[in-house]
Protein backbone atom coordinates (compact mmCIF):
# COMPACT_ATOMS: atom_id res chain seq x y z
CA UNK A 1 0.00 0.00 0.00
CA UNK A 2 1.76 3.16 -1.08
CA UNK A 3 1.44 6.05 1.81
CA UNK A 4 1.38 8.69 -1.28
CA UNK A 5 -1.32 7.87 -3.09
CA UNK A 6 -3.33 9.21 0.29
CA UNK A 7 -2.51 12.43 -0.40
CA UNK A 8 -5.00 12.56 -3.40
CA UNK A 9 -8.00 11.42 -1.67
CA UNK A 10 -7.69 15.23 0.18
CA UNK A 11 -6.55 17.47 -2.35
CA UNK A 12 -8.21 20.29 -1.56
CA UNK A 13 -6.42 20.53 1.85
CA UNK A 14 -3.06 21.92 1.54
CA UNK A 15 -1.23 20.08 4.59
CA UNK A 16 0.46 16.77 3.74
CA UNK A 17 -1.66 14.32 5.36
CA UNK A 18 1.11 11.21 5.03
CA UNK A 19 0.64 10.55 9.17
CA UNK A 20 -2.99 10.29 8.84
CA UNK A 21 -2.72 7.88 6.28
CA UNK A 22 -0.22 6.07 8.24
CA UNK A 23 -2.87 5.29 10.46
CA UNK A 24 -5.17 3.70 8.14
CA UNK A 25 -2.27 1.68 6.74
CA UNK A 26 -1.97 0.63 10.31
CA UNK A 27 -5.49 -0.16 10.63
CA UNK A 28 -5.32 -2.60 7.16
CA UNK A 29 -2.44 -4.44 8.58
CA UNK A 30 -3.67 -4.98 11.80
CA UNK A 31 -6.61 -6.55 10.30
CA UNK A 32 -4.82 -8.94 8.15
CA UNK A 33 -2.37 -10.41 10.85
CA UNK A 34 -5.35 -10.75 13.17
CA UNK A 35 -7.35 -12.52 10.71
CA UNK A 36 -7.30 -15.82 12.13
CA UNK A 37 -7.70 -14.11 15.84
CA UNK A 38 -10.50 -12.77 15.15
CA UNK A 39 -12.48 -15.68 13.31
CA UNK A 40 -12.23 -17.46 16.40
CA UNK A 41 -13.20 -14.81 18.72
CA UNK A 42 -16.31 -14.74 16.77
CA UNK A 43 -16.95 -18.26 17.19
CA UNK A 44 -17.23 -17.37 20.66
CA UNK A 45 -19.47 -14.36 21.22
CA UNK A 46 -21.81 -14.87 18.25
CA UNK A 47 -23.28 -11.20 18.98
CA UNK A 48 -19.69 -9.75 18.04
CA UNK A 49 -20.46 -11.99 14.63
CA UNK A 50 -23.50 -9.82 14.02
CA UNK A 51 -21.59 -6.84 15.00
CA UNK A 52 -19.68 -7.51 12.65
CA UNK A 53 -21.49 -7.94 9.77
CA UNK A 54 -23.61 -5.27 10.35
CA UNK A 55 -20.73 -2.80 10.26
CA UNK A 56 -19.65 -4.24 7.35
CA UNK A 57 -23.03 -3.45 5.49
CA UNK A 58 -23.39 -0.12 6.91
CA UNK A 59 -19.48 0.86 5.74
CA UNK A 60 -20.26 -0.76 2.27
CA UNK A 61 -23.35 1.84 2.47
CA UNK A 62 -20.65 4.77 3.43
CA UNK A 63 -21.65 4.79 6.62
CA UNK A 64 -19.12 4.96 9.29
CA UNK A 65 -21.38 4.64 12.59
CA UNK A 66 -19.81 6.59 15.71
CA UNK A 67 -22.96 5.80 17.75
CA UNK A 68 -23.07 2.16 20.01
CA UNK A 69 -23.90 -0.07 17.81
CA UNK A 70 -26.68 -2.34 19.81
CA UNK A 71 -26.84 -5.90 19.33
CA UNK A 72 -30.42 -5.43 18.11
CA UNK A 73 -29.77 -2.52 15.57
CA UNK A 74 -27.18 -4.57 14.27
CA UNK A 75 -29.06 -7.61 14.03
CA UNK A 76 -31.61 -5.38 11.93
CA UNK A 77 -28.85 -4.51 9.82
CA UNK A 78 -27.63 -7.72 9.03
CA UNK A 79 -30.88 -9.48 8.19
CA UNK A 80 -31.94 -6.01 5.87
CA UNK A 81 -31.68 -5.87 2.61
CA UNK A 82 -32.23 -2.01 2.32
CA UNK A 83 -29.80 -0.50 5.06
CA UNK A 84 -30.56 3.10 4.02
CA UNK A 85 -34.27 2.69 4.92
CA UNK A 86 -32.57 1.46 8.84
CA UNK A 87 -30.58 3.98 8.61
CA UNK A 88 -32.18 6.90 7.82
CA UNK A 89 -34.95 5.91 10.49
CA UNK A 90 -32.14 6.06 13.20
CA UNK A 91 -31.27 9.84 12.42
CA UNK A 92 -34.45 11.07 11.23
CA UNK A 93 -37.21 9.19 12.93
CA UNK A 94 -38.68 10.52 16.27
CA UNK A 95 -38.00 14.12 15.11
CA UNK A 96 -34.51 13.98 14.06
CA UNK A 97 -33.26 13.55 17.56
CA UNK A 98 -30.58 11.17 16.92
CA UNK A 99 -29.91 13.40 14.23
CA UNK A 100 -29.51 16.39 16.53
CA UNK A 101 -27.50 15.16 18.77
CA UNK A 102 -24.72 14.38 16.05
CA UNK A 103 -24.71 17.63 14.89
CA UNK A 104 -24.50 18.78 18.59
CA UNK A 105 -21.57 16.52 19.01
CA UNK A 106 -19.70 18.24 15.55
CA UNK A 107 -20.38 21.30 16.62
CA UNK A 108 -19.07 20.83 20.03
CA UNK A 109 -15.65 19.13 19.10
CA UNK A 110 -12.63 21.86 19.68
CA UNK A 111 -11.36 20.55 15.94
CA UNK A 112 -14.62 21.78 14.49
CA UNK A 113 -14.53 25.46 16.65
CA UNK A 114 -11.96 27.10 14.21
CA UNK A 115 -15.04 26.62 11.52
CA UNK A 116 -17.54 27.58 13.37
CA UNK A 117 -19.14 30.14 11.05
CA UNK A 118 -18.11 27.54 8.00
CA UNK A 119 -20.22 24.78 10.00
CA UNK A 120 -23.23 26.73 10.70
CA UNK A 121 -23.78 27.91 7.36
CA UNK A 122 -23.52 24.24 6.11
CA UNK A 123 -25.76 23.17 9.29
CA UNK A 124 -28.39 25.93 8.05
CA UNK A 125 -28.21 24.82 4.13
CA UNK A 126 -28.72 21.61 5.41
CA UNK A 127 -31.96 22.74 7.16
CA UNK A 128 -33.11 24.45 4.37
CA UNK A 129 -33.19 21.10 2.24
CA UNK A 130 -29.91 22.46 -0.13
CA UNK A 131 -28.00 19.33 0.44
CA UNK A 132 -25.79 19.74 -2.08
CA UNK A 133 -24.57 22.76 -1.24
CA UNK A 134 -24.57 21.12 2.46
CA UNK A 135 -22.46 18.49 1.37
CA UNK A 136 -20.00 20.69 -0.57
CA UNK A 137 -19.60 22.60 2.68
CA UNK A 138 -19.02 19.76 4.76
CA UNK A 139 -16.71 18.45 2.56
CA UNK A 140 -14.52 21.33 2.55
CA UNK A 141 -14.75 21.58 6.76
CA UNK A 142 -13.37 18.07 6.87
CA UNK A 143 -10.54 19.02 4.65
CA UNK A 144 -9.73 21.41 7.29
CA UNK A 145 -10.22 19.54 10.07
CA UNK A 146 -8.40 16.89 8.38
CA UNK A 147 -5.68 19.40 8.01
CA UNK A 148 -5.33 20.08 11.19
CA UNK A 149 -5.55 17.12 13.09
CA UNK A 150 -2.85 15.44 10.48
CA UNK A 151 0.56 15.67 12.43
CA UNK A 152 -1.30 14.82 15.31
CA UNK A 153 -3.24 11.36 14.69
CA UNK A 154 -0.18 9.07 14.31
CA UNK A 155 -0.37 5.12 14.45
CA UNK A 156 1.81 5.22 17.42
CA UNK A 157 -1.25 7.29 18.92
CA UNK A 158 -3.38 4.25 18.65
CA UNK A 159 -0.66 1.32 19.50
CA UNK A 160 -1.87 0.56 23.25
CA UNK A 161 -5.73 0.90 22.06
CA UNK A 162 -5.61 -1.34 19.71
CA UNK A 163 -3.34 -3.22 21.62
CA UNK A 164 -5.96 -3.97 24.05
CA UNK A 165 -8.06 -4.55 21.70
CA UNK A 166 -6.19 -7.43 20.08
CA UNK A 167 -5.47 -8.79 24.01
CA UNK A 168 -9.61 -9.11 24.48
CA UNK A 169 -9.82 -10.58 21.30
CA UNK A 170 -6.50 -13.09 21.80
CA UNK A 171 -8.32 -14.42 25.36
CA UNK A 172 -11.48 -14.53 23.78
CA UNK A 173 -12.75 -11.08 26.05
CA UNK A 174 -15.91 -9.26 24.90
CA UNK A 175 -15.13 -6.04 23.67
CA UNK A 176 -16.54 -3.03 25.26
CA UNK A 177 -18.68 0.00 23.77
CA UNK A 178 -15.44 1.67 23.71
CA UNK A 179 -13.60 -0.92 21.77
CA UNK A 180 -16.56 -1.64 19.40
CA UNK A 181 -16.65 1.97 18.31
CA UNK A 182 -12.74 2.54 18.39
CA UNK A 183 -12.93 -0.38 15.83
CA UNK A 184 -15.49 0.09 13.58
CA UNK A 185 -14.28 3.80 13.24
CA UNK A 186 -10.28 2.81 12.60
CA UNK A 187 -11.39 0.02 10.41
CA UNK A 188 -14.60 2.21 8.46
CA UNK A 189 -12.57 5.10 7.61
CA UNK A 190 -10.02 3.08 5.85
CA UNK A 191 -12.51 0.60 3.87
CA UNK A 192 -14.51 3.70 2.32
CA UNK A 193 -11.00 5.67 1.27
CA UNK A 194 -11.72 4.55 -2.25
CA UNK A 195 -15.62 5.33 -2.57
CA UNK A 196 -16.10 8.38 -0.69
CA UNK A 197 -12.09 9.84 -0.90
CA UNK A 198 -10.74 8.42 -3.93
CA UNK A 199 -9.87 10.31 -7.27
CA UNK A 200 -11.44 9.66 -10.44
CA UNK A 201 -11.53 10.67 -14.18
CA UNK A 202 -13.64 13.29 -14.80
CA UNK A 203 -14.41 11.66 -18.33
CA UNK A 204 -15.47 8.41 -16.64
CA UNK A 205 -18.57 7.78 -14.92
CA UNK A 206 -19.58 9.59 -12.30
CA UNK A 207 -19.27 7.11 -8.52
CA UNK A 208 -22.26 5.68 -7.19
CA UNK A 209 -23.12 7.36 -3.66
CA UNK A 210 -20.88 10.56 -2.82
CA UNK A 211 -17.48 11.02 -4.01
CA UNK A 212 -15.12 13.99 -2.43
CA UNK A 213 -13.28 14.55 -5.37
CA UNK A 214 -16.59 14.99 -7.71
CA UNK A 215 -18.70 17.41 -5.27
CA UNK A 216 -15.39 19.83 -4.67
CA UNK A 217 -14.40 20.00 -7.55
CA UNK A 218 -17.81 21.20 -9.07
CA UNK A 219 -18.01 17.96 -12.00
CA UNK A 220 -21.48 16.05 -9.89
CA UNK A 221 -24.42 16.16 -11.64
CA UNK A 222 -26.55 14.28 -9.58
CA UNK A 223 -29.43 15.02 -6.53
CA UNK A 224 -28.35 15.11 -2.83
CA UNK A 225 -30.30 14.34 0.19
CA UNK A 226 -30.35 14.28 3.58
CA UNK A 227 -29.02 10.92 3.64
CA UNK A 228 -25.59 11.90 1.19
CA UNK A 229 -25.08 15.34 4.01
CA UNK A 230 -25.44 12.34 6.75
CA UNK A 231 -22.39 10.33 5.31
CA UNK A 232 -19.89 13.47 5.34
CA UNK A 233 -21.22 14.46 9.01
CA UNK A 234 -20.50 11.15 10.32
CA UNK A 235 -16.98 11.16 8.60
CA UNK A 236 -16.47 14.49 10.50
CA UNK A 237 -17.68 12.94 13.53
CA UNK A 238 -15.20 9.79 13.04
CA UNK A 239 -11.88 12.11 12.47
CA UNK A 240 -12.97 14.18 15.58
CA UNK A 241 -13.52 11.13 17.65
CA UNK A 242 -10.01 9.64 16.65
CA UNK A 243 -8.64 12.99 17.36
CA UNK A 244 -9.92 12.76 21.09
CA UNK A 245 -8.92 9.52 21.06
CA UNK A 246 -5.45 10.41 20.54
CA UNK A 247 -5.35 13.33 22.98
CA UNK A 248 -6.47 10.74 25.77
CA UNK A 249 -3.76 7.98 25.09
CA UNK A 250 -1.24 10.72 24.54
Amino acid sequence: MDLTNYDKWFDGAKTILIKFAEVLVAAHNWYERNAEKIAKYLLVFADFAVWCSATDKLTKNQIVFTDDLSIEFAEKISKSENVQELVEEYYFDNDEQNMRMLMDRCEAYKETVPYKELYMQTLDAYRRAQYHLACIGMFSLLDGVLADVSHMITATNFKSRIQTIESKISDKIELNEIDRKTLCIYTSIEQMKDSVFGDSRFTDVEPEGINRHWIIHGRTRKVYLKYDFLKVLLCLDAICYMSHLADTIN
